[in-house]
């Protein structure tokens, strides 16, 4: 009888920064971590840096802890982000960070960058002792109709604290919450994505850098992705439209023009300035859509939406709005631009590990080998 050939044990360094990864997944120190498995906090940081491998028994007490099997902490490697096209809400034991599916599969480039940006963050997080959980909830009552969509993005905003008033700086406004606001350069024509950590209950939200986008239009994509992350949580596949179902990407989109140009706010702009519905003017829209961060086509749709605007100012309106974009390559007109300071909270994460060793200076390098750029570090 053939004995079986049993899987080589991989080196210790790997087998302890797979522990450290998958600790920080689950919001643990190091120190709560020795104690549920009865070790002192000396030799449990001597396995996470590789120093030592530890034995069977305390694999298997990791494991049981960490809520994994043995194998998994032996495996070369534990990615945290992985792309997922059935089940609509992640298992925190199988699958602790979940990037949510694309319409298009990601490339292995993308998933490799994804997965060390949120390597990174979390690893900042843990150095600075920073809080993991987002400040608002991320899983609600999903709604079942068009108008239960706007009825979500309200309700967000309130838990965020700004009802219907018109906010200028929603970046910051996200990253104050806690959520991972990422912006990189992302490969292979992604503009953006999303990652949900059901075990912090909070997200990732990447936003593309690359091919220079207009602030409006990664706010935008920003605003999309916290949608997707609800679409997710709440398992929607569909939701009655005006016309026909809409599909989970589709209920994003509206849940972001609701979040961004509220009717209330909007009706009450117009209202301030007396706008009548044949008043529109080119320089009138570009003025009044910069409040709302928005790209000037988008003001011009929700103004349309909500019956606020006169078909022949729309029609003219319009056409020079796509003659612009046409001559531009998509630019927003001048003087109507907005301008994000992006990687704000990630930024402060570095600043506050200035003085740590190895690891920072590791996670420095990795998000200068990705593009990442943070105004006011030298990363």
């Amino acid at each position: 009888m053939k004995s079986e050939r049993s899987s080589p044990v991989p080196a210790a360094s790997i087998v302890g920064a797979t522990i450290r990864d998958l600790r920080r997944q689950r919001h643990l120190t190091q120190t709560e971590l020795g104690r549920r498995i009865g070790m002192r906090p000396g030799p449990m940081n001597n396995i996470e840096q590789g120093r030592s491998l530890p034995s069977t028994p305390v694999l298997c007490r990791i494991a049981a802890v960490l809520d994994v099997s043995v194998d998994v902490l032996l495996a070369q490697t534990v990615p945290y982000v992985r792309e997922k096209r059935d089940a609509p809400v992640d298992s925190p034991a199988a699958n602790p960070v979940c990037l949510l599916p694309a319409v298009k599969a990601y490339t292995p480039a993308t998933l490799v960058m994804l997965d060390d940006l949120a390597r990174a963050y979390l690893t900042l997080e843990d150095l600075c002792g920073a809080t993991k959980r987002a400040a608002i909830p991320l899983r609600l009552a999903m709604p079942h109709t068009e108008v239960g969509i706007e009825d979500l993005a309200m309700r967000v905003r309130a838990l965020l604290g700004i009802g219907p008033g018109v906010i200028f700086d929603y970046l910051e406004l996200f990253e104050n919450a806690g959520l991972r606001v990422i912006f990189a350069p992302l490969p292979d024509g992604v503009e953006s994505a999303a990652c949900h950590d059901p075990v912090s209950e909070n997200a990732f939200l990447f936003v593309s850098t690359a091919g220079h986008p207009t602030a409006e239009r990664q706010l935008f994509l920003l605003v999309r992705e916290l949608g997707r992350i609800y679409c997710h949580t709440g398992g929607v596949k569909q939701v009655a439209g005006r016309a026909k179902p809409l599909d989970a990407e589709h209920v994003a989109a509206k849940f972001t023009a609701f979040f961004l140009m509220p009717a209330e706010a909007v009706h009450a702009t117009v209202r301030q300035v007396g706008v009548k519905n044949d008043d529109w003017s080119w320089e009138l829209l570009l003025r009044l859509k910069h409040r709302f961060g928005v790209s000037a086509e988008t003001f011009l749709y929700r103004l349309d939406e909500l019956d606020l605007i006169a078909s022949k100012q729309l029609a003219d309106i319009k056409k020079r709005i796509h003659a612009h974009y046409t001559a531009t390559h998509h630019a927003e007109p001048d003087g109507s631009r907005r301008i994000l300071s992006p990687n704000g909270r990630l930024g402060d994460l570095l600043l506050m590990v200035a003085g740590a060793a190895s690891e920072a200076l590791a996670v420095r390098t990795l998000l200068r080998k990705h593009g990442v750029n943070i105004v006011g570090t030298k990363t």
